[in-house]
Formats: structure tokens, sequence, C-alpha cells
């Protein structure tokens, strides 16, 4: 893509000799490689395959050269079989061999990057000098099997972070806003081998050194990025820019800062969405490669990879790849990679793995977070496992490994702390059962939740007529402690309200703490006696005969009391 191995033609064209003039130089070279290559230089040997995969000979190399392969599996097939002699050379040409023509090796740091590039491409350039200060390199690049113009093509200089595409003939124009005496164009199209065009411009006789520009790779780059397809992607982003990513695939460089009115219009121009920077400051929105520190967006900030630092936007967030650190966003935070951090935002958050915390406004959503906790004032849900959940109205996990706490309703597949009005949890807790107390109200009591806590809710009516409180309704947590057939052992806490028989709320309540052992009849049905201490406030319209009551069994009806209850019924599992 960017590097290549061996140049095969350099033509150099001098025009003025003099001192204070200028010498104009074009190279054109089409090679493999054209930054140092030390992995793909060097020497391996490796005995014959009569019948071995392509992922087993990569896993060879990974260990013996301390390489690390990526490439798009839609192209290449890790099981796929190949035979091959014993062979001693570079591994460049190991993999040439193995392969076939088809593919092209590119190496960055660790990586060597292995890309299907069956079609190859002619490059022909020139430098005009329209002023002193400016130098627009322009040129045509040509299929060099059919001879057709090749369209959309990036055209980059990383040094001066200068990028362009070819219009529909081939042609484009690169502007050079601050000369060195050599540049490498690069040329990348996707199914294309990259090539490179070196250009020695018309230089005076004392040209100051460039400083070398630190380029990297995205390991876990896919050509059908996730973000491209989003509805942020679609919205925010030109198809040139997405093309861009194409061609150019996980390289990207570094810059120390960038500062954009919008995606289109940027300090680093058209190859933004390239470069990773140290501070990213975007007064409207922007799009970049990532950022290492801080990125601060008036409206959004786009990351086409990785985000590590601190970032804010005053509605979204959206990053194509990891975030390490922390997201702050009016609306929504978008990861399409995991988050190991904190997200923070007024009403969405989405990643696909979370090593952290979300705090939302009103939803959480990821894939799997088994180290996370979820906050938000409406819904949370994980499609795996989750760490805890807490939510305003409802919580939804495949499994949870901590504590699930909703207003109305928790769902789970596994999960053995929900506290929430309703659970429902597919291995866990969940039954009817109808009972007497000491007050004689019979109540139908139904418990939900996990393996440990459940929630209960019951509805009860006095079967006595010489009472105000002709209904009571009880919401509490129990807790299962000992559950071995044919006994189980739970303790359960609870809050009962009394109403009149038309319903009105009376302004008293009991409250009630009760161990409750039972003894299976059945595989679903069993009975229990449970044994309660509660207490109670006195009756509505009844004048206080003094203060609070100590009582063995029943309440006094006449004053707040602590007494002795029970309760005893059947209970049916569900």
């Amino acid at each position: 893509m960017f590097s290549e191995p061996n140049c095969s033609v350099i033509n150099m064209i001098p025009l003025i000799k003099n001192v204070r003039s200028y010498i104009l130089f074009l190279m054109l070279c089409c090679c493999h490689v054209g930054y140092a290559q030390q992995k793909l230089a060097a020497e391996v040997r490796l005995p014959a395959f009569s019948h071995t995969t392509v992922g087993e000979v990569f896993h060879l190399l990974k260990e013996q050269q301390d390489v690390l392969f990526s490439f798009n599996g839609n192209i290449l097939q890790m099981d796929s079989v190949i035979h091959t002699g014993p062979y001693r050379g570079t591994l460049y040409g190991y993999l040439d061999r193995i392969l076939g023509k088809e593919y092209s090796f590119k190496e960055l740091g660790k990586h060597i990057i292995v890309q299907f590039t069956p079609q190859r491409m002619s490059v022909d350039v020139e430098v005009q000098t329209p002023s002193k200060h400016k130098t627009v390199i322009t040129g045509y690049i040509k299929n060099i099997r059919t001879n057709n113009p090749v369209s959309d093509a990036s055209i980059f200089d990383r040094s001066a972070l200068l990028s362009t595409l070819t219009d529909e003939n081939g042609y484009f124009e690169l502007d050079v806003k601050k000369k060195s005496n050599l540049i490498a164009v690069n040329v990348s199209k996707e199914t294309f081998r990259d090539t490179s065009v070196m250009v020695i411009f018309p230089i005076e006789a004392k040209v100051g050194d460039k400083k070398k520009r630190e380029y990297g790779y995205f390991e876990g780059y896919e050509e059908d990025n996730g973000l491209y397809r989003s509805f942020f992607g679609r919205l925010f982003l030109s198809p040139a820019q997405r093309i861009q990513s194409m061609n150019l695939g996980g390289m990207f460089l570094y810059s120390p800062y960038q500062i954009s009115m919008t995606p289109g219009l940027s300090s680093h121009g058209f190859i933004r969405s390239q470069i990773v920077n140290k501070f990213s400051l975007n007064i409207i929105g922007g799009a970049t490669a990532g950022v290492k520190g801080l990125e601060l967006g008036g409206v959004f900030n786009i990351n086409q990879y990785d985000m590590q630092g601190f970032q804010a936007a005053g509605v979204f967030n959206a990053v194509g790849g990891h975030v390490k650190g922390m997201q702050m966003a009016g609306v929504s935070n978008r990861v399409f990679g995991h988050v190991n951090g904190l997200q923070l935002t007024g009403v969405w958050n989405k990643a696909d793995t979370v090593k952290g915390m979300q705090i939302a406004g009103i939803a959480n959503t990821i894939k799997e977070g088994r180290r996370a906790t979820q906050i938000a004032g409406v819904f949370n849900h994980s499609r795996g496992t989750v760490g805890n959940q807490v939510a305003g109205i409802v919580n939804s996990a495949r499994k949870v490994k901590g504590i699930q706490l909703a207003a109305i309703a928790n769902i789970a597949d596994s999960s053995d702390y929900p506290i929430g009005l309703v659970n429902v949890i597919k291995n866990g807790e969940m039954n009817l059962s109808l009972a007497i107390n000491e007050d004689s109200y019979l109540g139908l009591q139904f418990r939900s939740g996990g393996r440990v806590l459940y929630s209960i809710l019951s509805m009860n009516v006095a079967l006595a007529n010489d009472r105000q409180a002709k209904y009571a309704f009880e919401a509490g947590l129990g807790a299962i402690l000992l559950n071995r057939s044919p006994f189980t052992l739970r303790t359960e806490i609870a809050t009962r309200n009394l109403l009149t028989d038309k319903f009105k709320l009376l302004d008293h309540n009991q409250y009630t703490f009760r161990v409750i052992p039972a003894y299976r009849l059945g595989k679903n049905l069993s009975i229990f006696v449970a044994p309660s201490f509660n207490y109670a406030e006195k009756d509505d319209n009844i004048i206080s005969t003094g203060g609070t009551r100590w009582k063995a069994w029943g309440r006094d009806r006449t004053r707040n009391t602590f007494y002795g209850g029970g309760m005893a019924g059947l209970m049916l599992k569900l």
C-alpha cells in the first residue's frame, strides 16, 4: 500500500545547473515496498508441507519471526489448503510462493498486511510550479492490462499529510504547499497493487531536512467497517471518504493537532480520515482516523479507528474502533469496538464490548460486558454477560454476574441478584402462593427472581368484615438461604399498604420480616408455615391510647405496635 521492496526504474532529468536555480527530477518507481523492510526481508527456513492450511503456516511464522498477519477474511481463508516444498529465503519470497502473484504484502511495524491485488496500474506524473511557494503534482493513473483510466484511486503524500482521489478519467492534482527536495507520492486502489512515485522537486542550494512522520496500522481493520454502514457514517461521511478508507485500509499517520469546521473543512485536508491526532478541535464536527489525547466537538466527533483519552461532543461521538478513556456526549456515544473506561451521555450509549461503566439518561446497549456496569434512566440491555445493571424501568441481559436493579422489571437467562417488581429469570425463581396470616388476611402472593434474591407482590383480602381495611397490597424482597430437596428456607422483608372496600388508600402501613421454611409435597407444590416479626401503625380515626406497644401475637389497632405474627399456606412453582 505504502511500502515497496525494490525500485526498478529511476528517470532523472536535470534542468538547470545554476546554484540559485532549480533542478527537476522525476523518478517513477513501481515497487513492492518503499520503506525499510526488516520482517519481509528476513531469512526464513521452512520444511515441506504436503497438506497444511494457511492458518497453520501463519501461526508458525508468527512464532518464528514475531510477526502479526492482517488481512480481509472474506478474501483469504485461514483454512485454505496449501502444498509446498522446503524453502530457504526471504519471508516475502515464501509468502509470494504459497499465496501467489495475485497477493501483495506490506510491512508496518510488526504487521504484515496481506492484500488481494490481482490488478496493476501505471502512473504518469508531471510537476508544475505556478508560484514560488506552491508546487502542483498532476498525473494520470491507468490499468496496465486494459489501459483504461483508474478512478477513485487514492493519491497521497504521508510526510506532508496530503491526499486526493483520481476522477473518472484517472486524473489527479496534488497541491504541495511545503516543498521538500524529495517526496514519495503513493497510489492505492482496492484490488490494485500499490505503486509509489518518487519525485524530486526543483530545489535551492540549501534545503532543511523534513521531519519524518510516524505511521502505524490498525490490526483489527476490516474493509467493511461498520462505521460507514451506520446511520452516522451514511449521514456525515462522504462517499469519497469511504473510498479513501477502502483504498488506504488500516494505515494511519500521527499528527500533534487538527482543527476542522466540518468533516470537509479540516486543517489536514482530504487525508484527515487517515490521521490520528493528539488534540482535535471540531467547531461543528470532524472526521479523523482517531485520537490519542483530547478531542472536542461542538456538535459531533467521528473517528474511523480508535480513541484513547478524553472525547466530548455537544450531540454525539462515533468511533469505528475501540475506546480507552472517557466519552461524553449530549445525546449519544456509539462505539463499534470495545470500551475500556466510561461512556456518559444524556440519551443513549452503544458499544460492542465494555469494561468499565455506561451512564445514560435513557438507554445503554452492549453485546458483552462481563466487567461492565450499566446505569440508565430507562433501559439497559446486554446481548451477552454484564456485570451490573441499574435502570429506571427495565434491565435485560443474557447473564448478569452482579446486581440487576430496576423499578419495574429485570429480564435475563441467569441473574442471581435481581431487584424489581417483576423478574423474569430463566433459571431463577417464579411461584404463586396462597396463604393466611395472623390478621386473618387471605393473600395471593407472586414471587419472581433469581437463585438468591427475588421480589414479592401480594394482594390480600380480609376474611372478617369488622374492620376498615378490607384489602391490603404487599411488596417486598426475599432471599433463598437453603434449597435442598425436600426442604427450602427463605427470608423476606415486606411492606403492606391497607385499602378500604372502595380501594381508598389508608394512612397507615405495616412492615414485616419473616422466615419461611417449606416442605416440598411434590415436584412443584410446597407447604409452609412462616413466623414473622412486624411493626404496624395504628388504624385511622382511632384516638391513640399511648405510645408504641409490644405484643407477643397480633397488633394493637389503637397504637403503633411491634408484634409477633405468622403466615401459613401452599406454594406452587411456575
